[in-house]
């Protein structure tokens, strides 16, 4: 059984008797536990609204959604769902409750009724595994904007998550910010052996993933690996290749020896061997 899945889900926004958005159309994916996924379309492609469909946020106007088996539409349930699957947002000061950076992250764990002592072995782990834990007692106010995400996914990992997602969560950052963001997902994920879904409209941050679902007007238009990147079809939807997969066809054009790559690392290291 899929640990996360979407069986013929649609999702309706009503703005009135006479305005009404179907943001999602008859949509199925499955996602896998240990899985890292992209899913990636424009802004209002959908991948929002997928990713609050995922942990019970809202519930689908048509079909299914199942996390472990648990139906998100039975609100006997939504506890254990959303103790399963995390979601740091966007902007990192919506999710701050806080004024003391450890208090924050021990804010979930403190809900869930649990013991002070694994209260602070989780806050610790948490901190720890983001690389923020020497700021434990500052306040959330004077970091940067990457630092902030790093507390807002502390403060997921510490309800111990099976799955996290990250809706659009480096769009707000800096390069830096964005690949020390990305850097924490990708060992959060290897190590901790977490489910991620990245919500995203950056194609960079695409090529990170083992499977990709591209959506275009509330529609699944693609899904598979990263040989998706390749496609011919993500330019007719405006979506641009990863730097390094338009970098390698310009270089396989003027007749240098390229292999297939999709991250710079891999660019460089082809290039290199070229040469």
């Amino acid at each position: 059984m899929s640990f996360i899945r979407l069986e013929n889900v649609s999702y309706t926004y009503s703005k009135g008797a006479q305005n009404e958005v179907r943001a999602v159309k008859d949509l199925s994916l499955d996602i896998e536990e240990g899985d890292l996924v992209a899913l990636v379309g424009h802004n209002g492609s959908g991948k929002s609204t997928v990713a609050k469909l995922m942990n019970g946020l809202l519930v689908p106007t048509s079909g299914k959604v199942t996390v472990d088996g648990m139906d998100t539409a039975n609100k006997n349930l939504l506890f254990d769902i959303r103790k399963n699957v995390g979601v740091v947002f966007q902007n990192p000061d919506n999710q701050m409750v806080a004024t003391i950076i450890e208090d924050d992250v021990a804010f979930g764990p403190e809900n869930l009724g649990l013991d002070p002592k694994e209260i602070r072995r989780r806050v610790d782990w948490a901190l720890k595994s983001v690389g923020m834990y020497e700021y434990r007692e500052g306040a959330p106010f004077r970091l940067s904007g990457g630092q902030k995400q790093r507390i807002a996914i502390a403060g997921v990992l510490a309800l111990k998550p099976r799955a996290m997602i990250l809706d659009e969560s480096t769009s707000m950052l800096d390069p830096v910010g964005k690949k020390e963001i990305m850097d924490i997902v990708l060992k959060l994920n290897r190590e901790e052996k977490i489910t991620v879904i990245m919500i995203t409209h950056f194609m960079d941050e695409a090529a990170l993933a083992d499977k990709i679902f591209v959506m275009d007007d509330g529609d699944l238009r693609l899904s598979g690996g990263k040989e998706i990147l390749l496609s011919p079809v993500l330019e007719q939807m405006g979506l641009n290749a990863p730097p390094a997969v338009s970098i390698a066809k310009k270089l396989r054009a003027a007749g240098m020896d390229i292999g297939e790559v999709f991250t710079p690392e891999q660019l460089a290291e082809e290039i290199c061997r070229s040469l």
